[in-house]
């Protein structure tokens, strides 16, 4: 741990201004991102008169990189003309209509007597990809039970559908059409361009072909000498985003060899249960749960890691952020498997909106973070934009932002994009009179240098905690189902668990990680003398939130978890269906009147517990480090080892300093490390430590 390197933190560490557009003079600028104490940019090519099909933005974009290597700054690119990337500014469908994104929905018809059914395909959809009937058990009242194994195909046009069907037959038809109204695409304040279809391989290759190779022809260095590439909110178009609209269609993802990819991967065909991704409970979760897995392989593979290898072919690395971060429920409509996609890209990202710590999404970051812990990098990118309640920020912008990026780094995050930007036309208010912001050259070069420490001090460092929530993705899965309007987070019961759980951690100043089923598997598989690790963290608690959908493997391994020791919490009821089980296609049978598929959670191995109650009992087992303040849960509290020394990271999370007593099992005295100014201090037990309102501290031993 280097003293001087965390006092005068190094560029690498230090925020990197985000610059769409550049001055005529465009050194100036350059002088002044430098002069403020920045560590660099993020920036792209203009975006006038044809983006990067414009030969002349391709060589101003040259000149920009020169002027910042002169000064010896770093730099990132980023990939389009606004967002989401992929639609390279309306150049990556020019004549390629093929490559837009694209839903499959479902049409249902049922006979109560013989009749004949015919259907021809509206003018919006594309074509009929798919065709067949099924009998139906009819015995119980108001209910038509789908007989699965007795699908029947019935023979279809591109655009008509005619066929015969007996008493309590049921016709489903699948069409496909193109994914964009009511979506992400048509209510950001940036593109409005129908766009390209992330789960196509070709239709990346496209957006690869219009964005990155005229940069890499005309300007040869620009991706060498790059930290990394920014791709912003590549994302499926099929959920619809505002909740005042409905729509006629319910779309579910769809590509060319979607169907041929599963049978492949699962090795059965989805064809007989293809109703099962639109309709049904219990005995359509395990083909949902495939069917939405595979999207997230398709989209790392094709989007993702195609970019990525190219990036790594070039010299540098793809990172950037994905959309809606926070919730479970988004991580399915919009990628099938959130982290399958960020574990693909070199370097993971996410953004912030929130512009002050009391409106701070304590998950933003730990999510990402889960993807960096498991490939190894040192942490997460995030892309700073303090864009919510401004009128609230504008008030103490430098101390919420100080404040933001406090909770940032204990959650995770080593790099940092910002359009917290700073008035840069003080330097030169002639050239850069359009380039105002919210800080002054004293107040960014604070900011800076504090988070320049935040950096320094944790970049390498391992987090060491205990508690690790589990990453319940199959549940969101299972339960997901095409709809014709918005569908909210808070509407899913996984997502306001996992949140419930973890605010309630956060609230109590506790450090926790998130963990899924290869980490579940693999900490099982990993005991040894009654200890299980995850990444090399001791596994003390492991907190499962209220579920119904699990996987076998990981109901397995936490009852061998618990057996070595180790504290399984599961919050207000246990799991009742396990991925894959027994009559994985079962319907109702009434005779029974059970679910076919159901195990039984009676209790044998685990009890359900409230969120209180398992943080209660949390805070009872004993702890090593121990911060308090006046102000009770006002402090955060994260662990780290780094050169053979333990680092606590202390945040304040008030708007108020806070006078602050510490004790350490076996500990004397302690080296104060402080970001704000850069001291270092050397304080013995019972002294307090002040604590800045939103700033952190670090205690070393």
């Amino acid at each position: 741990m280097d003293r001087e390197a965390f006092a005068n933190p190094a560029r690498e560490y230090r925020m990197k201004t985000i610059i769409h557009s550049w001055p005529e003079e465009c050194g100036i600028l350059a002088d002044a991102v430098k002069n403020f104490g920045y560590g660099g940019t993020a920036t792209n090519p203009p975006v006038e008169n044809g983006y990067t099909g414009n030969k002349e933005n391709l060589v101003r974009f040259g000149q920009i990189l020169q002027e910042l290597g002169r000064r010896d700054m770093d730099y990132w690119i980023y990939d389009e003309k606004g967002y989401p990337s992929g639609h390279g500014g309306g150049q990556s469908l020019e004549g390629h209509p093929e490559l837009e994104a694209k839903g499959f929905y479902m049409r249902r018809r049922i006979a109560r007597e013989p009749q004949t059914a015919v259907f021809d395909l509206d003018d919006e959809s594309d074509r009929i990809i798919w065709a067949a009937k099924y009998p139906c058990d009819c015995t119980r009242m108001n209910t038509s039970i789908v007989l699965y194994d007795q699908m029947e195909p019935v023979e279809f046009t591109d655009t008509h559908c005619e066929c015969d069907m007996k008493e309590n037959e049921a016709l489903f038809i699948f069409c496909v059409k193109s994914a964009y109204e009511g979506s992400h695409l048509t209510h950001n304040v940036s593109s409005k361009n129908h766009y390209i279809n992330i789960l196509d391989k070709k239709a990346v290759r496209r957006f690869l072909d219009v964005c990155y190779e005229p940069i890499v022809r005309d300007v040869p260095e620009a991706y060498k000498n790059a930290c990394a590439v920014f791709t912003d909110e590549p994302s499926l178009q099929t959920p619809y985003i505002q909740g005042d609209e409905v729509w006629p269609y319910a779309l579910a993802p769809w590509a060319e060899g979607l169907f041929e990819a599963f049978e492949e991967e699962y090795g059965y065909s989805l064809l007989p249960y293809l109703p099962m991704i639109f309709e049904g409970r219990s005995s359509s979760y395990t083909v949902r749960v495939h069917f939405y897995q595979l999207i997230g392989k398709l989209i790392a593979g094709n989007y993702v890691k195609q970019i990525s290898d190219w990036c790594e072919e070039h010299g540098t690395c793809f990172s950037g952020h994905y959309l809606a971060e926070e919730s479970l429920r988004a991580h399915v409509l919009y990628y099938g498997s959130y982290l399958e996609v960020l574990r693909a890209a070199g370097y993971p990202g996410v953004d912030v909106l929130a512009s002050y710590p009391d409106i701070y999404h304590h998950n933003t970051t730990r999510f990402a973070q889960m993807a960096a812990r498991k490939n190894g990098t040192n942490g997460v990118m995030v892309e700073l934009c303090p864009f919510i309640n401004m009128d609230h920020f504008s008030k103490h912008p430098v101390r919420y932002a100080a404040g933001i990026l406090s909770l940032l780094y204990l959650g995770g995050c080593r790099c940092v994009n910002s359009y917290f930007s700073s008035d840069f036309s003080a330097y030169h208010p002639e050239a850069l009179k359009g380039y105002q912001g919210f800080m002054s050259r004293e107040q960014s070069i604070w900011l800076n240098e504090y988070t320049g420490r935040l950096g320094s001090m944790l970049d390498q460092a391992g987090n060491e905690c205990g508690t690790f929530v589990y990453y319940a993705l199959e549940e969101v899965q299972a339960k997901t189902r095409p709809s014709h309007c918005a569908q909210e987070a808070s509407d899913s019961p996984a997502d306001r668990s996992i949140f419930e759980i973890t605010r309630r951690l956060f609230d109590r100043g506790m450090d926790y990680l998130f963990a899924d089923r290869e980490d579940i598997v693999a900490a099982a598989d990993s005991i040894s003398g009654n200890q299980a690790r995850i990444s090399g963290c001791r596994v003390e608690n492991i907190i499962v939130p209220a579920m119904d959908v699990i996987y076998p493997e990981t109901w397995e391994a936490l009852i061998r978890l618990q057996e070595a020791g180790t504290a399984i919490w599961f919050a207000d009821k246990l799991p009742k269906y396990r991925v894959g089980e027994k009559a994985v296609f079962a319907y109702y049978d009434f005779r029974e009147e059970s679910v076919l598929g159901e195990f039984t959670a009676d209790g044998k191995y685990f009890t359900a517990k409230s969120p209180e109650q398992i943080v209660q009992e949390i805070e009872t087992q004993e702890k090593e480090f121990i911060v308090q303040a006046g102000v009770p849960n006002s402090l955060l509290t994260a662990k780290y080892l780094k050169d053979g020394r333990t680092i606590y990271f202390v945040v304040n999370k008030t708007e108020e300093k806070q006078e602050t007593a510490w004790q350490c099992r076996g500990k004397e005295k302690a080296e104060v490390w402080n970001p704000a100014d850069g001291s270092i201090e050397e304080i013995i037990i019972g002294e307090n430590v002040t604590i800045d309102a939103c700033c952190g501290m670090f205690f070393v031993f």
